[in-house]
């Protein structure tokens, strides 16, 4: 069939999706609220008699009535190479020790349609509990599957590839870096990558200096786990402990290597690897002078608090970082340490441990703070004129005041309710959906 120029050209039709709640990111909730959308793109969100003023003549209403219209989440940290061990841990653990133990007795005995099975799985979870966006950390090339949603393109990859060699000292030594084309400075799909390393305990420190000085080039994110356990402060400070043990057992240890004797922020501070594209992860360990520390350097922090307790590695200070000022966000780390990637349900982990705080700050967290880290601030994590039209709608009872929308938001996400709304495709993914 022959599509006319002027068929083909239109325009997608204006909506104007209505909710009784709106929150746009920025400040409390809008009562009565409203979002425009045209093609792809938010034109205007505010209350629905400022936004309805926007609307063409050829434009529609769609009416969400008592829910919440919500960014979709960014999850700023986790594993897909990992999803093939959903269920096979049973949590909490004795801690670090005693889960990487659990880790190095599976490696390698899944298949690669095992993993890319597993990985699909875990897509299909985070798009059915309102994620937009994930950070995924890969070591493992053969996992180079396309990752958007048939039919509405969410949730979307920041692909960061990981580093990992104690005994090596340049990035053209790792092999996963020339197999996923880090030359080209593309992923899979002509998508941008990033670099991780993985931490201070598995990756030398001139090949952490490259990895950053690489980020830092293309002006792209740098990822590092970072003070997640006693065992990596002990082995940054004193060369010594459970770490080092592991090391010599896999043949990786280097003799010449003398540790650095500071906390394990102070070292990557000393490697001058912190400034304002560096993303710290866990930070469960992190002194008052290492938290000031990060917070002059400009880094960011992404708290991985199930996986922590689940791991039985320590509780993170968190609203010490908010009072600092550090850019902060949520990630769910890997099913190897967690239950499942429901971000929506890590939220309100937090804010079951973490009575003191503000459930605004923390949905905050998981959408404009993961974007602002990853760097994808300009097109999501709020609702605001310009950005993507990727959001949820998010139903809640009727009898609430606007003090209690923020929490209701996370708890009715954690169970899966929520109705994507992207550009003018609207259902891409029923209540509860996973699929």
């Amino acid at each position: 069939m022959v599509m006319k120029d002027d068929e083909v050209r239109r325009p997608a039709p204006a909506v104007l999706h209505r909710a009784r709640w709106l929150l746009t990111g920025r400040g409390f909730p809008v009562e009565d609220g409203a979002v425009l959308v045209e093609g792809e793109t938010i034109r205007a969100a505010g209350t629905f008699k400022d936004v309805r003023a926007f609307l063409p003549a050829r434009g529609g209403v769609r009416d969400h009535g008592d829910a919440a219209l919500v960014a979709g989440l960014v999850n700023a940290h986790t594993h897909l190479d990992w999803s093939v061990l959903r269920g096979d841990l049973v949590f909490p653990l004795e801690g670090f020790r005693a889960w990487l133990e659990e880790i190095l007795a599976v490696r390698g005995t899944f298949s690669p349609e095992e993993h890319r099975r597993a990985a699909e799985a875990s897509v299909a979870e985070m798009h059915g509990t309102g994620t937009a966006v994930f950070a995924d950390m890969t070591n493992d090339p053969a996992l180079s599957w396309r990752c958007g949603r048939r039919g509405c393109g969410v949730p979307h990859r920041r692909l960061f590839v990981e580093v990992l060699g104690f005994d090596r000292w340049r990035l053209e030594d790792v092999p996963v870096l020339d197999a996923l084309g880090i030359g080209d400075e593309e992923g899979p799909g002509m998508e941008p990558i990033s670099l991780a390393a993985h931490s201070p305990y598995a990756v030398s420190p001139e090949l952490i200096v490259s990895a950053k000085a690489w980020c830092r080039r293309l002006g792209r994110p740098f990822s590092i786990h970072v003070a997640e356990h006693p065992e990596e402060v002990e082995f940054v400070r004193d060369g010594t402990g459970f770490c080092r043990e592991v090391l010599q057992r896999l043949g990786r240890w280097v003799e010449t290597w003398r540790p650095p004797g500071a906390t394990p922020v102070a070292y990557l501070d000393q490697l001058g690897v912190l400034d304002e594209r560096t993303l710290l992860v866990h930070a469960v360990h992190v002194t008052a002078e290492d938290t000031e520390r990060i917070r002059r350097r400009g880094a960011a922090v992404c708290f991985c608090p199930r996986s922590n307790h689940h791991m039985g590695v320590g509780r993170p200070n968190i609203a010490r970082f908010i009072e600092a000022g550090v850019p902060t966000a949520l990630g769910t780390d890997s099913l190897a340490s967690n239950t499942d990637l429901n971000l929506f349900r890590e939220a309100a982990f937090v804010l079951d441990h973490w009575p003191e705080m503000d459930p605004a700050v923390v949905l905050q967290m998981a959408t404009v703070g993961g974007a602002g880290v990853l760097g994808v601030q300009a097109s999501r994590g709020s609702l605001e004129s310009g950005k993507r039209a990727e959001f949820t709608a998010i139903p809640l009872p009727p009898a609430i005041s606007p003090r209690e929308v923020v929490e209701a938001v996370i708890r009715e996400g954690q169970e899966g309710r929520c109705q994507w709304i992207v550009g003018s495709a609207e259902g891409c993914g029923s209540e509860g959906s996973a699929s």
